[in-house]
């Protein structure tokens, strides 16, 4: 379904994929450079209990993809996801889970909107000076470049795109060309040169001033941070500071033999992680 929500005063539509029927709702945020499929196989693990909403953020997906007016801020990205739950009806009612890149605009959201989620989980979050890295930041110099030059550029990258999640996976089987051409690259494909140019956008202008200016202590939700063992690019020591510097009650788990993908990795366990953080909190008001 697509969801109209408006950011300083730009109209956009968000798409949101989603599974099962339960009291209680999910809404996952995924990062650079997936989109809502990421979470396809733990939203069908979790579809016989809970509601899952998984959302393309802006930019990217099947979501609205502006060139021109929109800055991609993880702030700006923050305010996308308060669209979604108001347009929803979800304030106070939603549990935000969130993924890399993602996972930065949900702790800024959380330092802003508390009152609008229930329960925060965080896997793998791009997080304080950590980040960007050197396969994002390596688009800069895409930046303000011809349609002709994109046009070149573009089989190129799209040539090493599955190695590029491949290094983000632990055993590499899960993403098979199949995977990636019909899941992740396809979107990137969007309209001639538009999808291309999104991710060269996306890429460019996210910095860590906004992930080391986020004021964790008012994040006072119960929060989890899932940590994929053997992730390539962010370290456990950042979910270690995560844990640390959030001021509400915060569980820390380690996911054994997954890597930064680890919603492809090893889904049924990070939906069996959410659904046994999401019942202890069950009913319990912080």
């Amino acid at each position: 379904m697509k969801q109209p929500i408006e950011i300083n005063g730009l109209k956009l539509e968000i798409n949101i994929e989603e599974q099962g029927k339960g009291d209680q709702t999910l809404l996952m945020v995924h990062g650079i450079p997936t989109n809502a499929r990421l979470w396809r196989h733990v939203q069908d693990h979790l579809k016989d209990k809970y509601r899952t909403l998984a959302m393309d953020m802006v930019g990217y997906g099947q979501s609205s993809m502006p060139l021109d007016d929109f800055e991609h801020t993880l702030t700006n990205q923050a305010e996308a996801i308060k669209g979604v739950i108001e347009g929803l009806g979800l304030k106070g009612k939603v549990i935000l889970v969130a993924h890399d890149h993602g996972g930065g605009a949900a702790q800024i959201f959380a330092s802003k909107y508390c009152d609008y989620i229930s329960r925060l989980i965080l896997i793998n979050p791009v997080a304080y000076d950590y980040w960007p890295v050197l396969e994002v930041e390596a688009f800069n110099g895409l930046v303000g470049a011809s349609d002709e030059v994109l046009a070149q550029q573009m089989p190129l990258a799209v040539a090493q795109f599955a190695q590029l999640m491949r290094t983000g996976s632990h055993d590499k089987i899960a993403f098979t060309d199949k995977n990636v051409k019909e899941n992740y690259l396809c979107h990137w494909g969007r309209d001639g040169l538009t999808g291309f140019k999104s991710l060269i956008k996306i890429c460019s202008q996210p910095s860590n001033t906004e992930t080391l200016g986020v004021d964790h202590s008012k994040i006072t939700c119960p929060t989890a941070v899932f940590w994929a063992l053997h992730d390539a690019w962010m370290p456990t020591e950042s979910g270690k500071r995560l844990k640390k510097d959030i001021s509400g009650p915060v569980r820390f788990q380690i996911i054994e033999r997954a890597g930064h993908w680890v919603q492809e990795d090893r889904p049924d366990v990070v939906a069996d992680y959410i659904d046994d953080f999401v019942t202890e909190w069950d009913g319990v008001k912080i």
